[in-house]
């Protein structure tokens, strides 16, 4: 099996990687020192001796120390994924280099799912929105703010209450916190709606739509449009990269 290791900015994506599919995914905040990274690493795997290892990061602080004690820990058997070209996507940007490996990663796996044109949604801090061509190619997407980081702008700055956005109730809001509720709810579905649209538009994808994320079931709710939903789409874009290359600082 593969251990699969998916540095975010807040937390650690860790999942087993067999038969074409994720085990055991878990999901976890860092430890307080980038010293305990080795422990952390231990604890995660038990047990288990992984044949090879995966690993990929957006995060500025925790992705090098995370690889490098994957690599003292495991000398020869981790392949690092810095990059779109190093997952082997195709990406028509401007800067290439510049696009995340995370939605490189999901993309990937969303074409591997589907073997045609779609749009991927990952929907978490930050919302992206990505266009994948019938070739597998990323044409480029859109990104806007995700429902925390709507509300946390909203109360920072302005003299309104901070939100913790779950599950609101339908209809119009009828009081302050309810109306910062369902606008920021109503808002982002709507928002996410019309970028969806204008990228499924590029590619000719119809209604192929792939969502992922923290906030993705959140988002599933408030659409009203067919989706499919894969929690662990970026994991999934990196166990097919760690099959088809060999182990590489």
């Amino acid at each position: 099996m593969t251990a699969l290791f998916e540095g975010g900015n807040s937390r650690l994506h860790f999942a087993w990687w067999n038969d074409g599919s994720v085990r055991g995914a878990l999901h976890i905040p860092y430890p307080e020192s980038i010293g305990a990274i080795p422990g952390m690493i231990e604890r995660l795997l038990g047990r288990l001796v992984p044949q090879t290892i995966a690993a990929c990061s957006v995060s500025p602080r925790w992705g090098e120390p995370l690889f490098t004690a994957l690599e003292a820990c495991f000398p020869g058997m981790v392949c690092i994924v810095r990059s779109a070209s190093d997952a082997g996507v195709t990406v028509r940007y401007d800067h290439p280099e510049t696009y995340g490996v995370d939605r490189a990663l999901a993309a990937l796996a969303a074409y591997r799912m589907v073997r045609e044109a779609c749009v991927v949604v990952d929907a978490g801090t930050a919302v992206t929105v990505d266009a994948v061509d019938g070739d597998g190619v990323v044409c480029g997407g859109y990104i806007f703010p995700g429902v925390d980081t709507l509300a946390h702008g909203l109360a920072a700055r302005t003299g309104l209450p901070l939100v913790h956005i779950t599950e609101p109730d339908r209809g119009i809001g009828t009081d302050t916190l309810s109306c910062i509720e369902r606008g920021i709810a109503v808002g982002i579905a709507g928002a996410a709606r019309s970028l969806i649209e204008s990228a499924a538009r590029e590619v000719k994808s119809g209604d192929r739509v792939i969502i992922t994320g923290g906030g993705g079931m959140f988002l599933m709710r408030e659409l009203s449009l067919t989706a499919c939903y894969r929690p662990h789409l970026v994991l999934e874009g990196l166990g097919y990269v760690s099959d088809s290359v060999a182990p590489c600082a």
